[in-house]
């Protein structure tokens, strides 16, 4: 499994679709996320985007078999790199991750003592890079695939309860909904830092496409999920994107990277 200014005192609603001109200098995201859409087909702000990467990110993107995989690993974690210098006012080629055992990165803890958090998805050739603090939080982004069989994955990855909703919905919806359970289940699978050892069918969102995104249950326990927001985010026609907070964030604001 693997995007105006909005203010969003409910961050159970949808994105409105507005993207805004990134600010020239981002304040630190303090009771709110910043969402940014960055294009990996567009060449990224910095002159070389291989440039501020560190040693173990040039090995790793020298690995990809195809060119264009190369290029989209580059400028996403340039992209990113820019993005956290600017919030910690610190070079970018300076930027130090530590990795969680499921994978998931974050800043080593000596540069990080506002606790800012992050969270980076990508899809063909669009990424998404949220930043917030102090609390947790996940972004999924999926680029939509009409021919998905929707059925069998979904009775591999997804919970009963969702697996209901899915079929309930009409036929025109089916793959709409497929990608926002998608989405918002990795969203919050991120969010929590555990990956896959958080088994998928042990919580379930909201399945219909166009309605709010929710987490209903958690094991069961409805009353686990009140912790838990999501929000839909419109990036362009043809991919669905989530993100989701383990607090209701007072403002959730939507930039362009590039």
């Amino acid at each position: 499994m693997k995007e105006v200014n909005e203010p969003a005192g409910d961050p159970k609603q949808g994105h409105d679709g507005s993207w805004s001109e990134a600010p020239s200098t981002p304040t630190f995201p303090t009771s709110r996320v910043d969402v940014w859409r960055v294009r990996l087909d567009e060449p990224a702000k910095v002159r070389s985007e291989a440039s501020v990467l560190s040693p173990d990110e040039i090995v790793r993107a020298s690995r990809f078999h195809f060119e264009k995989d190369r290029i989209y690993f580059t400028r996403c974690r340039s992209a990113l790199r820019s993005l956290l210098a600017s919030y910690l006012a610190i070079p970018a080629t300076e930027i130090r991750f530590e990795y969680l055992t499921s994978g998931k990165p974050q800043l080593a803890a000596e540069q990080n003592p506002r606790a800012l958090q992050f969270n980076v998805s990508h899809s063909a050739n669009m990424a998404l890079i949220a930043v917030g603090s102090e609390r947790r939080l996940g972004v999924d982004i999926e680029k939509i695939r009409s021919e998905v069989d929707t059925a069998s994955l979904a009775e591999r990855f997804f919970s009963l309860r969702e697996r209901a909703g899915l079929q309930a919905l009409p036929d025109h919806l089916r793959v709409p909904g497929f990608f926002a359970c998608w989405t918002r289940k990795e969203a919050f699978l991120k969010a929590t830092g555990d990956g896959l050892s958080f088994p998928l069918v042990d919580f379930s969102v909201t399945t219909h496409p166009d309605l709010d995104p929710a987490l209903e249950e958690i094991r069961g326990n409805t009353e686990a999920r009140k912790q838990w927001f999501l929000a839909d985010l419109s990036v362009v026609d043809g991919y669905r994107a989530t993100a989701a907070f383990d607090h209701a964030c007072s403002q959730l604001e939507t930039y362009v990277w590039n």
